[in-house]
């Protein structure tokens, strides 16, 4: 009896017995915690990511955005990259790699990380740190390792990607799925200074690739490969304004050489001795020299010795050349150096032009009603109402109006099909470039209250300043600049058909005013009449 009582509980206990998994570990968490993030984002869909995400700096399609997590109480974040078509901004699929359709390979405003594997949407995880990028190599191969499963279950192709070593040296390692079998695997360095010379070169560039991959076969040989490869040369001409500086290293050296230099450099003109500003202001030129960019597109090649003659290869035979100015930011490295400068106002001009897509008026900019619009305008700033109004006073003060003579007296506004330099349009736009900080909501309160008094010009029948009324419209301006012609054209004839019309009223007004004078005249003269003839009437009488 007590065998089989012993025998009852021990099943007893083996059927009421269970194993306890809901104490995960930390490998397990971390995990979960990316798992759930990466399907948020594929949940939320294209359209919902767009109101979050942000624009990439210097990038017109890329977006970017991010979340926190922690693991073993160290801080980290995700950050997804992805890439948008502004013509086709709706669905929610996703696609991991770039083809031939979708984007140019060399497009500029590309993440480097597109630029270097060729892919279109990605991860990057990283912690948040002073440097940014993971050490320890076991750690960064945890995190890649993590992400893979996390994708993996989410069903999702995406690369991701961890910034390993020291952070000026862009090295990356990645992973990403293939639905298959197989796992691509990306690594990427870069070499600042002492390259080896065999890595200047593209034969050692191929076997320094073929190094890195591992064959499966045990054979002494290894098998034919062909590589597809894009390359890029480019040739850039001598930076103007460095002549001194080339004159002053080099003037110990050699006299003969530094007075040639310095004849030919004082002897040079400046850029802008043609333009208006040239005789009170000397402009630094924002354009320092030029680019040639020449791309050769998907070459394929079996051996070095293919590479060593592709080198040699004459730049006449690329696929695509670019000429690209150098401009004041190339130079410095950075729009920071020079904040106010005329080149940098540029920058930040053609910034705003790129972000103007995303609203479809220009009042959407100035309310930023739609969260899509405030996500991109919230760091825009908008000068105080005092500053507007001065603006607009120096734009609508009274004056003279403009001859044609006097707006046409430069010669490259037709050239580039732009307005004249006293025009109305032109002090507008260059009043736009120092409102505020150039930003997208900054122009748009602008131009919405110069639109405003435009109308008031008209309703008013006020001249518009700064803008000839001939009676002429020249074609050769741009656009706008020809419908204020054509407003202020407007504006005279009407006002001149007032004023006809007004002396028409008073001539009416006169000769009726002439006409009722000379009504109440003739009564008048008829009851004169009647006492004078009463007068002698009684007169008679009296002598009688």
């Amino acid at each position: 009896m007590a065998s089989s009582s012993v025998r009852e509980e021990a099943a007893g206990d083996e059927v009421e017995g269970f194993n306890d998994f809901t104490t995960a570990s930390a490998w397990e968490r971390l995990i979960s915690n990316i798992e759930r993030i990466c399907r948020k984002w594929l949940a939320d869909g294209l359209k919902n990511l767009l109101v979050q995400a942000e624009i990439v700096k210097g990038s017109r399609n890329l977006r970017h955005i991010t979340a926190d997590f922690t693991y073993e109480t160290k801080p980290y974040y995700l950050e997804y990259f992805f890439q948008v078509d502004n013509s086709k901004v709706h669905g929610s699929k996703f696609e991991g790699n770039i083809t031939s359709g979708d984007i140019d390979q060399w497009k500029d405003g590309l993440h480097f990380l597109q630029l270097w594997f060729g892919i279109k949407d990605f991860l990057i995880i990283a912690p948040q740190s002073m440097s940014g990028v993971v050490l320890d190599a076991p750690e960064a191969t945890k995190l890649l390792s993590a992400v893979a499963i996390a994708l993996s279950n989410c069903n999702s192709i995406w690369s991701a990607f961890v910034p390993v070593h020291d952070p000026t040296r862009k090295a990356y390692k990645g992973i990403q799925n293939m639905h298959t079998t197989l796992t691509r695997r990306f690594e990427a360095d870069r070499i600042g200074s002492q390259v080896p010379v065999k890595l200047m070169h593209l034969e050692g560039l191929y076997e320094l690739f073929m190094s890195k991959l591992a064959f499966a076969s045990s054979d002494s040989f290894a098998p034919i490969v062909q590589v597809h490869y894009t390359m890029r040369l480019t040739y850039r001409t001598h930076i103007s304004g460095h002549e001194l500086e080339h004159h002053e290293e080099n003037e110990s050296r050699s006299t003969e050489s530094s007075v040639s230099i310095e004849s030919d450099l004082f002897n040079n003109r400046q850029w802008d001795d043609d333009f208006p500003w040239s005789e009170w202001y000397s402009a630094e030129d924002p354009v320092k020299g030029f680019e040639l960019i020449t791309i050769w597109l998907d070459k394929v090649v079996e051996s070095s010795v293919e590479m060593a003659e592709f080198e040699n290869a004459s730049v006449l035979e690329a696929d695509k050349w670019f000429l690209v100015p150098i401009t004041i930011m190339d130079v410095n490295n950075s729009i920071q150096n020079s904040p106010v400068g005329f080149a940098s106002r540029l920058c930040a001009l053609v910034e705003a032009f790129c972000i103007s897509f995303e609203g479809q008026f220009v009042e959407d900019f100035v309310t930023a009603e739609n969260p899509r619009i405030q996500s991109v305008t919230a760091s825009a700033v908008v000068p105080p109402p005092t500053v507007l109004d001065r603006v607009l006073k120096d734009l609508f003060h009274e004056g003279p109006p403009k001859t044609k003579s006097s707006l046409n007296g430069h010669k490259y506004t037709r050239n580039i099909k732009g307005a004249p330099l006293e025009s109305l349009f032109t002090q507008f736009s260059l009043h736009s470039l120092w409102f505020g900080s150039c930003n997208i909501r900054a122009i748009s309160v602008l131009w919405v209250e110069f639109v405003r008094e435009v109308r008031w010009c008209w309703e008013e029948l006020q001249p518009l300043p700064m803008m000839s009324n001939d009676g002429t419209i020249d074609l050769s301006c741009c656009l706008v600049h020809q419908k204020l012609q054509m407003l202020a054209v407007c504006i005279n004839k009407k006002t001149m058909a007032h004023k006809k019309h007004g002396k028409r009223n008073n001539d009416k007004d006169s000769d009726q005013r002439e006409a009722e004078k000379q009504v109440e005249i003739k009564p008048l003269e008829r009851n004169a009449a009647r006492k004078d003839n009463s007068h002698d009437i009684l007169h008679k009488e009296r002598g009688r």
